[in-house]
């Protein structure tokens, strides 16, 4: 089957409440092509890589977290990011992508996913940003020790997380955020939680979580936010009756 393009855009817009969230790109069609969507690819980022997967699949649309539109890049079109138009364009590749609308999100969002797969139950909202939240707190259903839930991690996400096991030695409270959120830390100590995961480490985070008591976890801003545009995927997959296929293009950071 298949859904018009205008009204699955509706749909996401709506659903994700894209229009509640302040963000530094534009949320939905950053580029339009085909006005009928069958198939649907999602990733990460709208890597030359990743849209080069979706013509060979002969994808409809490319749903990505990460799209090719920031508000601090330059407007001048030139380099990789001409290649990546010329790629959308001549393929005539719909764009779209969802950022921390996508991180927001209480179901499908990458931090909801990451309390999911941690087999945590989701708490208070976390993560604050201009007025609202884009995450959540996470509770283990019975306290766990900072050794086996680090093992949890590292089977979730894949890699080699960087640990800083400078806080308790039990889990009850976990804040998460998915992606590069390093400063989080402190929002993390100020709700009591025991463990702050999120995917980027900045130099002030060692002596901060020693200093403080806090444990760290930075498990990879993409394997971070791996999960939430799959599950986004997924459900318009089921809930459209159009075919959706995850890509993943490897990325170390």
């Amino acid at each position: 089957m298949s859904i018009s393009l205008e009204v699955l855009d509706k749909y996401l817009n709506a659903e994700l409440g894209v229009a509640k969230i302040a963000d530094y790109c534009p949320n939905g069609i950053q580029l339009s092509g085909r006005k009928t969507v069958k198939r649907v690819m999602s990733g990460v980022s709208a890597s030359q890589a990743l849209i080069k997967a979706a013509i060979t699949w002969k994808a409809d649309l490319l749903l990505v977290h990460h799209g090719i539109l920031w508000d601090r890049d330059s407007r001048v079109v030139t380099g990789s990011y001409k290649k990546r138009l010329q790629l959308l364009l001549e393929d005539d590749l719909t764009l779209m992508a969802f950022h921390l609308p996508l991180d927001a999100h209480p179901v499908f969002g990458n931090n909801a996913q990451i309390i999911n797969r941690l087999d945590l139950v989701q708490g208070e909202p976390f993560g604050r940003y201009k007025g609202g939240s884009i995450s959540f707190c996470g509770m283990p259903k019975e306290a766990i020790s900072m050794v086996d839930f680090a093992k949890r991690v590292k089977k979730c996400f894949g890699g080699s997380p960087l640990i800083l096991d400078f806080g308790p030695k039990k889990i009850k409270k976990v804040a998460i955020c998915s992606g590069g959120a390093p400063e989080m830390i402190r929002e993390a100590k100020e709700c009591g939680a025991d463990l702050f995961i999120t995917g980027e480490a900045s130099e002030f985070v060692y002596h901060y979580a020693r200093e403080e008591g806090i444990n760290f976890i930075a498990a990879g801003h993409h394997r971070t936010e791996m999960f939430g545009v799959q599950a986004l995927g997924e459900h318009i997959s089921e809930k459209f009756t159009i075919t959706h296929k995850f890509h993943n293009i490897p990325n170390p950071i």
